[in-house]
Order: structure tokens, then C-alpha cells, then sequence
């Protein structure tokens, strides 16, 4: 894969702009870039063979949920709770994995209030075709990183999203930055 030009272009920006800002800090601004670069990538290639499959993330998400939850299914908003990707657009999604015969909505006479998913065999046997597939695919993509520097990203990343979660409420936008800034 040739060099990417957009690392080193939003680098020196960051390098050149950001002093003149206050709070700023050039390795989280960097680390913040850096993050959404790599991930922004990674979903690029990814998308390229989910497509082959007619998957995308949110759609692989639901499937892999369901089809370790056991054989009644889900309840959809449990399933929003324990999806990875956004749980907004769950109900078009789970819409679009029914049309083409992927899961199941089902309610049981014991809870007529409740809607679950189900998974179908059609999904599970497109799973047992495409889960091979993606385990090659992303060990290929991650194979310039050794099981210890694998193993050391994944706890830094597991730690920033401890950081992240721990204040999630403490950060503001711009009325709360008037409002600051007002009372400083």
C-alpha cells in the first residue's frame, strides 16, 4: 500500500496550529488523530469483504450477537445494549437482515410485549463461510505487530476506554465553554 499523505499533512497541521489554542496538548491531539486514522483504515479494508458477503459492520455485529445468545433469541433492546457499533439505526438494520431471510423477529405467548430476534440457518451458514474469511483477512492485516505488542495495543486501548468512560460527562461543548468562560 503506498504512503498515506493525509499522516504527515494533519501531523504538521497539528504541529504548526495547535500551540496557538489553549488546552492544547500535541500527544493527545496526535494520539486523537492517530486513532481515528487507524480506525477509519482498518473499517476501510474491512468493508471491502464484508461487502463480497453483503455485510456491514452493524449487520456482522447483530449476527454474531444472536447467534451466541441461544436459540430463543434476543430481545431487541437487549440487543442495542450489547452491540459494538451504533444502536440508532437497530430496527433497519434488523429490518434488512429479515428481507433477506437472516433473522427472525418472534413474540412468545408468555411475554406478548416483548420482541425478539432469532438468527436463521441461512445467516448461520453465511457466517460459517465468512468468519474463516475475516480471521484470515485481519491476520493478515495486523501481522507486522507481535503477540506481545498485539497483546500490549489491546491493553492500552482497553485503558482508554476506561478513560473514556470515566469522563464521558465531564467534557462541554460550546455553551458550557461561554458559560467557563464567563465565570474564569
Amino acid at each position: 500500500m503506498p504512503e498515506d499523505r493525509r499522516e504527515s499533512f494533519y501531523h504538521d497541521r497539528l504541529r504548526e496550529a495547535g500551540p496557538g489554542y489553549g488546552n492544547f496538548d500535541l500527544l493527545s491531539a496526535e494520539l486523537t488523530l492517530d486513532l481515528i486514522h487507524t480506525c477509519e483504515m482498518f473499517h476501510q479494508l474491512t468493508a471491502r469483504y464484508f461487502a463480497d458477503f453483503g455485510l456491514s459492520k452493524s449487520s456482522l455485529n447483530i449476527l454474531m450477537v444472536l447467534r451466541h445468545c441461544g436459540s430463543d433469541g434476543m430481545q431487541l433492546h437487549e440487543l442495542g445494549e450489547l452491540l459494538l457499533v451504533s444502536r440508532a439505526n437497530i430496527t433497519g438494520v434488523v429490518d434488512h437482515l429479515e428481507e433477506k431471510g437472516y433473522v427472525k423477529r418472534v413474540v412468545y405467548a408468555s411475554d406478548r410485549r416483548a420482541r425478539y430476534a432469532t438468527i436463521t440457518r441461512k445467516a448461520e451458514a453465511l457466517l460459517d463461510e465468512f468468519i474463516p474469511v475475516h480471521y484470515r483477512n485481519i491476520n493478515m492485516l495486523l501481522q507486522e505487530l507481535t503477540d506481545g505488542e498485539k497483546e500490549m495495543l489491546q491493553s492500552l486501548l482497553k485503558k482508554t476506554r476506561a478513560s473514556l468512560r470515566a469522563h464521558s460527562q465531564d467534557f462541554y461543548g460550546r455553551e458550557a465553554a461561554a458559560v467557563r468562560g464567563a465565570e474564569g
